[in-house]
């Protein structure tokens, strides 16, 4: 934590910005008790926030806790004070509250508190060095607790004059109009010069490759590196990046990458694999701990497995010490003791066991656990950041939320965007602005608001401005490194008010996002482009190979293909490829609702309403049937939707499926249909390969025909536009294999031999019924595509077999995607959501 005010080091004269640490060490403070307000606020719920607590309780706790911290800095002897004296009303009700809970709190205090107690009560003489502080440094906004650390240094070692050289601009130049403050009231403006620069980018990896640029720009022109400053607001490691390969050193990084809580991590993710359901994700964190036994290699082995859907832990069993402890983690607690017991096994097999068993707050009993109470009491503390390394000679590194700790000629502010210059003003958590002046009148207590934070926020701004003598380079990122738009920063329109001519602030700003980077005002001093690879082939070569013989059975034979990876093929080859050698994309994330997990609930609903030769269920029945099949799909398909957290998505999806369901029933009676299978396997030959393929219905229709049905949970124009494109493929290859069929012994086919086959697709969300080779009776409510609907994908899919055969993986081209989607009908995944490898394999063509 670093102090709002300057000390100066009586050896070398250097100005610098306190921090607890150096403080705890100058006055030999001990070691800090911990600060944990989130279990005192859990174990016994005020009345003012019992109701949010049950709730929101993770917000309840973030609110109440930085409510507490702004009393605690509010007061000048970090002492709970005495609020008695107030006059009944919600003020005093709320602030007894936060007085009560700091009581509960004993000792402890906030990070970085602890030694201003300590030194504010040490006698004189007792620090091991002298520590004068600047004269003027205070920030005059500082909370009552830094003012009072600062009058205690400046009583035992005195003041030492501030820099003399504070910076001034040039007078009459934009930047010396507006170090008068920003908010003035009076502004005159003028024609914009080059003390003030305004430059959009895409990104703030792209801001921070031209801060770089324009620092090292400066340099060479003879401005020496500790004369320049670089402000961010956010995580550094995009600035050290970029200034790292331009060679300029920055003074003012982290000594280390943020360090995470480890063991609160793994108490965390324990408490929730015993709770049920437990997210897969969960699981895999664990897997990953350091603290766990077993190889890092193994870890990540395991937790591929678990987002997999594979749960069983196999890679495990040659240690069975490690599949014990696996075991135990994934064992379900249905009460306190079942819980104690397999939480102390656990604890006894891992690294630092010990310190997870005393995070973890699990009362004692034998009643059922109550988790939320044993999840809220569990603290997992935030990112430790290292104290900076500071130089005298490198690029002074600013942060946004501090004022600079030296001066400069040139500022380059990397990431001026909204909520930063002036930072966004928050409001008191649990005080209106009235009643926050209504304490301080009563109590002289100055807590935190809205109006004090926007003060705040622009005297921040102006300390900024004033510490710049030359120019001020503003870099705006038009979006942040995930994709997400960004706007600028509300201090653009202050500073707008210095130029002549800016009605509109946005005008100021030069887009350089639109430019390629050899354009840019310092792109002599941008890294050299990455040296672009060859032209790419128009396919990859293995003449000699077997292609659709790289995956092989256990006697050596060829597998078959799945429909699947044939319509992939279709798309691309290399995504192909790489799923036949098992390089697929491998990325995961949280468990979320999306169409695929939808499809596979719906699915196994039908499966298990609509029966293999049994009546078609009434609307009653399905309406009893539904929801106990849904119920079971659930735990097999995704149990996290079981959790309190998803319960409007569960109820959403399960009344989608009743509806589809009943749709589904009418399709049903109109085709005088009998249901002769689900989820049935097939294996048949067709263009030359073995194919092998899960159906998800066949119909008896009432000529003795077949129709084979794939359930599809989407809508129907997207299907229907891909059948009239002719380019539609996994019905008609499941039609190929009954037709040509590869009997094995007690393969169930043996009524679906020698009769017509026809295929059609139900899709789920609207209820259409698309079929091919159908002829349907008039005022049928499906509709027959007529019998080309493939014409178009067997023609290539036979066009790829060949080049297969030939050892031949045909690279896709830039203007693949756009055909898909605009000839064929559908969009290609395979291209769009495929491995980035695909992506980066893509051959440029021009456009026709």
């Amino acid at each position: 934590m670093h102090y709002p005010f300057l000390v100066i080091d009586p050896r070398s004269g250097l100005q610098y910005r306190l921090t607890d640490t150096g403080l705890a060490e100058l006055s030999l403070a001990p070691i800090a008790a911990e600060w944990a307000p989130g279990r005192a606020i859990t174990e016994a719920p005020d009345p003012v926030w019992a109701e949010s607590l049950a709730n929101a309780p993770v917000e309840t706790i973030s609110v109440v806790t930085a409510a507490l911290t702004d009393l605690v800095l509010a007061t000048p002897d970090l002492k709970a004070p005495i609020v008695d004296h107030l006059p009944d009303s919600r003020a005093r009700r709320h602030l007894g509250a936060l007085v009560g809970l700091w009581q509960r709190l004993g000792d402890a205090l906030p990070a970085g508190l602890a030694p201003i107690r300590h030194v504010l009560n040490l006698p004189h003489g007792r620090f091991l060095d002298p520590m004068p502080v600047v004269e003027e440094s205070l920030d005059p906004l500082a909370p009552a607790a830094m003012q009072a650390l600062y009058s205690r240094l400046r009583d035992e070692f005195g003041a030492a004059p501030a820099n003399p050289c504070k910076p001034v601009a040039s007078m009459g130049s934009r930047l010396h109009e507006l170090q008068g403050g920003v908010a003035a009231q009076e502004i005159k403006p003028g024609a914009l010069d080059d003390s003030l620069w305004f430059f959009g980018l895409r990104d703030p990896a792209a801001c921070a490759d031209f801060a770089a640029a324009r620092a090292r720009a400066l340099i060479e022109t003879g401005v020496p590196a500790r004369e320049i400053a670089v402000l961010s607001g956010g995580d550094p490691r995009q600035l050290a990046r970029a200034f790292a390969a331009q060679g300029v050193p920055l003074s003012g990084l982290p000594g280390h990458l943020p360090g995470r809580d480890i063991i609160g991590e793994a108490a965390l993710h324990l408490a929730l694999a015993k709770r049920p359901p437990t997210p897969a994700m969960v699981l895999a964190s664990l897997a990953l701990s350091p603290l766990m036994p077993w190889s890092a290699q193994t870890g990540r082995d395991l937790a591929e497995s678990l987002m997999g859907g594979d749960f069983r832990g196999e890679m495990l069993t040659a240690t069975p010490v490690h599949r014990e402890l696996w075991d135990d983690i994934r064992a379900s607690a249905a009460s306190l003791a079942q819980l104690h017991f397999l939480l102390d096994r656990i604890c006894d097999r891992i690294t630092d066991g010990d310190q997870v068993r005393a995070r973890l707050a699990v009362p004692p009993g034998e009643g059922a656990p109550d988790w939320e109470m044993i999840l809220r009491g569990i603290q997992v503390k935030s990112p430790e950041i290292a104290e900076p390394d500071r130089n005298l000679e490198g690029v002074s590194l600013w942060s946004a939320h501090e004022s600079p700790w030296r001066v400069c000629r040139h500022l380059i502010v990397s990431d001026f965007t909204d909520g930063l210059y002036p930072t966004r003003p928050r409001a008191n958590p649990l005080f209106l602005d009235s009643e926050i002046a209504a304490i301080r009148e009563a109590t002289g207590l100055f807590l935190h608001g809205r109006a004090q934070g926007l003060a705040h926020g622009l005297s921040l701004f102006d300390q900024q401005l004033q510490a710049a003598s030359e120019s001020v380079t503003f870099l705006i990122p038009w979006r942040d490194l995930a994709g997400g738009r960004l706007q600028p920063s509300a201090g653009l329109s202050l500073m707008a008010r210095a130029v002549e001519g800016a009605d509109d602030a946005g005008n100021l700003i030069t887009d350089l996002s639109r430019l390629n980077p050899a354009d840019w005002p310092v792109a002599h001093h941008h890294l050299p482009p990455v040296p672009e690879a060859a032209d790419l082939p128009e396919a990859l070569d293995f003449r000699g190979r077997d292609l659709l013989s790289l995956r092989r059975k256990d006697d050596g034979t060829a597998k078959p293909q799945s429909p699947s990876r044939l319509e992939t093929l279709l798309v691309s080859p290399l995504a192909w490829l790489l799923g036949e050698v098992g390089a697929e994309d491998m990325s995961w994330s949280a468990e979320e609702l999306d169409i695929m997990t939808k499809g596979n609930i719906a699915h196994d609903v039908f499966e298990h309403v609509f029966l293999k030769d049994q009546p078609i269920p009434d609307p009653d029945a399905l309406t009893e049937l539904i929801p106990e099949a849904y119920d079971r799909a659930l735990t097999r398909h995704a149990g996290y939707l079981r959790s309190p957290s998803w319960e409007m998505e569960r109820r959403g999806l399960e009344r989608e499926i009743m509806a589809a369901a009943l749709r589904w029933r009418d399709h049903l009676l109109a085709l005088q249909a009998k249901i002769i299978g689900n989820e049935i396997w097939l294996a048949g030959e067709a263009h030359g390969i073995n194919l092998h393929g899960k159906t998800d219905a066949i119909l008896e229709l009432p000529d003795g025909a077949l129709l084979v049905v794939d359930h599809k949970k989407s809508g129907t124009k997207g299907r229907r536009k891909r059948m009239e494109a002719g380019w539609d493929l996994q019905t008609g290859l499941y039609a190929d294999m009954i037709a040509r069929p590869i009997r094995r012994e007690n393969d169930g086919m043996d009524p679906l031999i020698g009769r017509k086959v026809a295929v059609a697709y139900h899709l789920m969300n609207d209820g259409g019924l698309l079929t091919s080779g159908l002829p349907l009776a008039e005022g049928s409510p499906a509709r027959d595509m007529g019998n080309a609907v493939n014409a178009g994908a067997v023609e290539k899919l036979a066009e790829r077999l060949a080049e297969l055969g030939a050892g031949r993986v045909v690279l896709n081209t830039s203007a693949d995607e756009e055909f898909f989607k605009k000839e064929a009908g559908f969009t290609p995944y395979a291209l769009t959501d495929g491995s980035a490898l695909v992506t980066a394999f893509i051959r440029t063509v021009e456009e026709e």
